[in-house]
């Protein structure tokens, strides 16, 4: 082969196999597996979104359920039951089935025939009833009146007289009132506990009795039991019990080291939910009391709680079946790609597809699966936790309000005992022969300041002669003092005074009594024309320092009477008798809670507020409530005070209405992240913007194999050809791109050996300069024009620097450089040196922007603004304008360095050098050629005139201030 003979490179293009085949993993089988996994571990949190009414369903049976556990409830629903008993039967076979359905061993039952003329009684050996003819002439009475008249005014005549005589005989704390298929409750205290007492009426046309009375002691009624009958109607619900501390302080508990304790609210299981409830307050007396007067000790801190479980089974089923058309979408995406690579590795690219559009496509297809699935997956799982954390934390707010109302209960225990320690106190002082008027008024102010009671009265047997002056003038016989903050108007009528003033005279004279068994004759008492029970005052006379409540049309309060009595004699000296209204007793409970506190738990703040309501009376002690509350909210809920749920745009407010100390309890709900459905839009474009990012980012890798890599070969062989080095040709039939661009490599061959011929022509160094400039109208060197130099220095920088490390010395100086090169750009000037510490910017002459000397002043301006915002040291700064030369400096063959060069450069150095000598404000020394380029706009000041090193003259020195508008 002859020498001259050209070279033909022939290169065949080739796609990379494991490069192609680990991009099909990325784009195709990586996302698709992962799409089906995230989607596996959410379908339970899709199913709760999709199906929220469940969620809602279940809480409603839930209530269902705690309404039905309540006892009188059980009972009255088990009635319904009983009415279709066929009563041809004995009347002992008719209560043993009764017991049976009512889960109790009733305590007395009664039989009445058609005609209401005969009673049959079955009593259990627990009861203690004696008057049965009594009670059963009572009944009758009523049950005649009832079905013979049809007035209403004899009826409710007949229903007070029963409901009067039904007290008396049983001993309760209030008349029971008696209506057909109801279920009355009460408290009796001979019976030690609540009493249950229903009346009805047997539906059975084929009857030997037609109505049946009937009483059930709570401490018989099974609890258990009556929760195996509820079960197979509420198959999903049970008690469980938790453990709380209700003595635990609570400024302890409330405080923010400490995190609240969640008692309720939603949890999840494998295939489950579970809704954790407080057992409404009457039944969680009933459980821990067990149905008496007395707290059931076994349960210690236990407190009863309804877990309602709700199954995920249906919706679970129908999310498989979804995962399956998304595992067979994703199995069949996963297989066209893996064909089509496939191909591409076997045969190239499609010659009838253009190159960009089998990118775009392959793009598309890869994105639709995951993408679709990652936004479905992101919406639902913050819906979910969103819903889940709100819930939880209402059904917290409701268990706490509920707590809070035990440990306000038990409180009011706390008084009790309070009382009985300060009688012991008083028969002790009593008991002191030398006992000063001024030490015993000073006890009773100490008893005003530890109890929050209204009004104390000390009514004494003998009252010692140094303790008369004491004695109230108005009765002549009781020591009493007042809190007039503490007293309402409203219980200081009368009447109420009358009442609470002579009772104490009444229990002193019953305790003193010689004839004890008169007390068993009578059953009440008349003071101050309101009854006082037989049984209270034989309370008082036991010493339990129980508070006694009173009721009245608008207001609530208690009153206390306990014996003063020597502790080795048991000698009574009298009786110490207090009172007590809400509004006191809630201000000293909340003072020493610290209630007002905020919660924070997960993305929610919890504010409570505690208010008062009509019936808690009107006196002066805390009469604004307490907490943190705005007065819209506060009106809101005081309109009309009740147990309620308020939903707003941004807060949610439950509200608590304690009935036995009225007031108003409130707790608001905060969203501290408050989200909406716009924001959540925002958040998936800009999660979509990212993950069609990475799409562009795999792809970009994709056409790197398929199109750039190629492209580089050939580019590399253009670049040999050029060079004179070999021939070149090669074919490519594609179709697309490389096809055309092949072409075009056939119609630079020539030119390309035209320019290397030109080559030899020219010298290298003159070659290497032209090739590089795009104007060829520079003189060599450079070329004069006018521009606008500024110098700029850190203050003190050798100083600084040897205080710091060399690190923290390099990062003070790229933060300064960075500032330098953001403000010179804005101002079209360049950075065109970097001195130690000192920067040298250039302004050069551009006739599309202002005056390169006023550029250059706004510069300077704002470049020591910014630096002192960024807490740099103080700059030094010198600016000075004029001709300058303009090029390439440096060797032909070496390095070549583009500045400035002139008078003005060394000026603005010597104007920097100066500024360190002192300047007034902005440390920038501006030349009056500079001012003059301003045409007015700079504010100077004149500092002084200098001479400056090099210049056989003297220098005006002007201090640039700033610049007009």
């Amino acid at each position: 082969m002859s020498k001259n003979k050209p070279t033909t490179i022939i290169h065949k293009i080739e796609i990379p196999k494991q490069q192609l085949w680990f991009t099909w993993f990325i784009l195709f089988l990586f996302p698709s597996i992962l799409s089906i996994v995230c989607f596996h571990y959410f379908q339970k949190e899709y199913f709760y979104f999709f199906k929220t009414n469940l969620i809602s369903s279940s809480f409603d049976k839930l209530k269902k359920y705690n309404e039905a556990i309540t006892p009188e409830n059980f009972l009255k629903n088990q009635l319904v039951l009983i009415k279709d008993i066929d009563t041809n039967q004995t009347a002992e076979a008719i209560k043993a089935y009764i017991d049976n359905k009512l889960c109790c061993e009733t305590l007395l039952c009664m039989f009445f025939d058609k005609n209401y003329d005969n009673a049959v009684t079955i009593k259990s050996p627990k009861s203690s009833i004696s008057s049965i003819n009594f009670l059963k002439t009572s009944i009758i009475n009523y049950l005649k009146t009832a079905s013979t008249n049809t007035n209403e005014k004899y009826i409710k005549e007949a229903q007070s007289q029963l409901a009067s005589r039904l007290q008396i005989l049983f001993k309760t704390t209030t008349p029971i009132t008696i209506n057909f298929d109801e279920v009355a409750i009460n408290f009796s205290a001979i019976n030690d506990g609540d009493l249950y007492f229903f009346l009805l009426k047997f539906q059975n046309s084929k009857r030997k009795y037609s109505s049946l009375f009937s009483v059930i002691r709570g401490k018989d009624f099974s609890f258990n039991k009556m929760l195996e009958e509820l079960h197979k109607g509420f198959p999903e619900s049970r008690i469980v019990f938790k453990e709380i501390d209700i003595n635990k302080n609570l400024e302890e508990e409330l405080s923010q080291d400490v995190k609240p304790a969640i008692y309720s609210g939603l949890k999840q299981d494998n295939e489950s939910f579970f809704i954790l409830a407080p057992v409404n307050p009457r039944t969680t007396r009933h459980i821990l009391h067990g149905g008496s007067a007395d707290l059931n000790l076994k349960y210690g801190n236990l407190f009863p709680f309804i877990e309602y479980h709700i199954p995920l089974a249906e919706g679970l089923k129908r999310l498989k079946q979804i995962e399956s058309i998304i595992k067979y979408i994703a199995l069949f995406i996963i297989i066209i790609s893996a064909i089509y690579f496939l191909h591409i590795t076997l045969f190239g690219l499609n010659p009838n597809w253009k190159f960009k559009s089998k990118i775009i496509a392959l793009t598309i297809i890869s994105a639709i699966i995951p993408f679709t699935i990652f936004i479905l997956g992101n919406y639902s799982l913050n819906e979910l936790n969103r819903l889940i954390s709100k819930i939880s934390i209402e059904q917290h707010i409701d268990v706490k309000l509920q707590i809070i109302s035990w440990k306000l209960d038990n409180y009011l225990t706390k008084i009790e005992k309070n009382i009985n320690k300060y009688s012991n106190v008083l028969a002790k002082h009593l008991a002191k022969p030398d006992l000063r008027a001024e030490e015993f008024s000073e006890l009773m102010s100490q008893i005003g300041d530890n109890i929050p009671l209204s009004k104390e009265i000390i009514l004494l047997k003998s009252v010692p002669d140094n303790l008369k002056r004491l004695i109230s003038k108005d009765d002549k016989i009781s020591i009493i003092k007042s809190f007039p903050k503490r007293i309402s108007d409203v219980v200081s009528d009368e009447e109420k005074q009358a009442f609470i003033t002579q009772i104490p005279s009444t229990v002193l004279g019953y305790a003193l009594e010689e004839k004890i068994q008169d007390r068993k004759e009578r059953d009440y008492f008349i003071i101050a024309g309101q009854k006082v029970e037989t049984t209270e005052i034989n309370e008082s006379l036991m010493n339990t320092g129980e508070l006694i409540q009173m009721f009245d049309k608008t207001t609530v309060s208690w009153y206390n009477i306990s014996l003063i009595q020597q502790k080795d004699s048991q000698e009574i000296l009298g009786v110490f008798a207090s009172t007590f209204e809400p509004k006191p007793i809630l201000y000293y409970f909340l003072r020493q809670s610290n209630l007002s506190q905020n919660e924070i738990l997960d993305n929610y703040e919890i504010n409570y507020a505690f208010l008062p309501v009509e019936k808690s009376g009107n006196a002066e002690i805390w009469s604004s409530g307490s907490g943190n509350i705005s007065p819209q909210i506060k009106e809101m809920c005081l309109k009309k005070p009740q147990t309620k749920k308020y939903y707003l745009p941004n807060e949610t407010i439950i509200t608590k209405l304690n009935q036995r100390v009225p007031h108003l309890a409130v707790a608001i709900i905060k969203e501290l992240h408050h989200y909406n459905e716009k924001d959540f839009i925002i958040k998936t474009l800009i999660g979509t913007l990212l993950y069609l990012l990475l799409i562009v980012f795999f792809s970009n890798k994709l056409l790197d194999i398929i199109f750039i890599e190629p492209v580089m070969k050939l580019a590399s062989n253009a670049n040999s050809i050029a060079k004179g080095e070999d021939e070149w040709y090669t074919e490519i039939k594609s179709g697309d791109e490389f096809e055309s661009l092949n072409n075009n490599f056939k119609n630079l061959v020539s030119g390309l050996k035209e320019r290397n011929v030109l080559k030899s022509y020219v010298s290298e160094d003159a070659f290497s300069d032209i090739e590089g400039n795009e104007s060829l109208k520079l003189s060599p060197g450079g070329e004069y024009m006018e521009a606008t130099i500024v110098f700029s220095a850190l203050k003190d920088y050798d100083k600084l620097s040897q205080q710091i490390s060399p690190q923290e010395s390099i990062q003070l100086l790229s933060k300064f450089m960075s500032i330098a090169e953001e403000v010179t750009k804005e101002y079209g000037g360049s950075i065109d040196k970097i001195i130690g510490d000192t920067i040298m910017l250039v302004f050069r002459h551009n006739p599309a922007l202002s005056s390169h000397g006023l550029r250059a002043a706004q510069a300077s301006l704002k470049l020591i603004g910014k630096a002192k915002s960024a807490d740099l040291p103080e700059l030094y700064t010198g600016i000075a304008s004029g001709r300058v030369i303009s090029g390439r400096i440096g060797s032909y063959s070496g390095k070549l360095d583009f500045t400035v060069i002139g008078n003005p450069v060394n000026s603005a150095a010597r104007f920097k050098t100066e500024s360190k000598n002192g300047t007034e404000e902005t440390g920038i020394i501006i030349s009056g050629e500079t001012i003059r380029l301003t045409k007015g706009k700079a504010i100077v000041k004149f500092l002084r005139r200098v001479a400056i090193k090099g210049k056989s003259r003297r220098y005006n020195i002007y201090e640039l201030i700033g610049i007009r508008d």
